[in-house]
């Protein structure tokens, strides 16, 4: 469709008279991201007598370790639940970024970093394995405990290992928490990991930049993306450029993990 000289001259007089009056268009809506779902159906599973696993990107143990692909510096996001009284036996890690979050019961921390600590519902550990450090995590009580572990590559190389702690605060009203990815977390990976809470009804909005990309983990209910979309208790959705508005049908929570692209 062609404008005639006199409809252009007429809308560029309307856009000068508001930059007169000191307004501005109004701005063009952000949009929509690319999200790709995740489904517990499409996650490697894992289930040993003391141990059941789901792997969102590298699988770690089980028939498909080894497998999967990375988001970014995201390598491995691991929701793993605890059968009482058990644990990992003691490995190695080495230039990588390791972030555990527990959700529920308590988390046993055993190795040459912080041996012993416990850790327990909203609560966070982080390992900066650097030139190298042997750990590993258990449950050393009589119930199940859930939590989940974030592996990152570094960007920075070498050092004595570091080991880093943080409370997620409760919000009865929702909020959005950092969880690591400043300076009392930090990682050191192009990465920053939320926290987010959610009450029934409420809106919440996450925006992807162009070359960053994002991870979503409904934690513990479903969540509506939009478009009649949902995301069920620890399934996950990949977003790529672009805005998504989250909306809670009841009170709940979820982990939003930034990284570059």
């Amino acid at each position: 469709m062609k404008l005639g000289r006199r409809a252009l001259v007429r809308g560029g007089a309307q856009l000068l008279g508001l930059a007169a009056l000191g307004c501005s268009p109004p701005p063009k809506p952000a949009p929509v991201a690319d999200v790709r779902l995740r489904p517990i159906s499409s996650l490697p599973f894992t289930e040993l007598p003391w141990l059941r696993l789901h792997d969102h990107f590298i699988a770690t143990v089980g028939s498909s370790a080894g497998q999967g692909r990375p988001l970014g510096s995201l390598l491995v996001l691991a929701d793993a639940t605890f059968a009482p009284r058990s644990r990992f036996p003691l490995h190695p890690h080495r230039e990588m970024e390791i972030l555990s979050i527990v959700l529920s019961g308590e988390l046993s921390h055993h190795g040459d970093q912080s041996h012993g600590a416990t850790l327990r519902p909203r609560e966070a550990q982080l390992i900066s394995a650097r030139d190298g450090m042997v750990h590993a995590e258990g449950n050393e009580t009589d119930e199940d405990t859930r939590m989940l572990q974030l592996w990152f590559t570094p960007k920075e190389h070498g050092g004595a290992p570091a080991y880093f702690r943080r409370s997620v605060p409760h919000a009865a009203r929702g909020g959005r928490h950092l969880v690591a990815g400043d300076e009392a977390m930090p990682l050191r990976s192009d990465a920053r990991v939320w926290w987010l809470d959610l009450t029934v009804g409420q809106e919440t909005a996450l925006k992807v930049a162009p070359g960053r990309a994002g991870y979503l983990l409904s934690l513990d209910a479903a969540l509506q993306l939009g478009q009649g979309r949902v995301l069920a208790r620890g399934e996950g959705a990949q977003l790529h450029r672009g805005e998504l508005t989250l909306r809670a049908a009841q009170d709940c929570s979820a982990l939003w993990i930034d990284v570059a692209a």
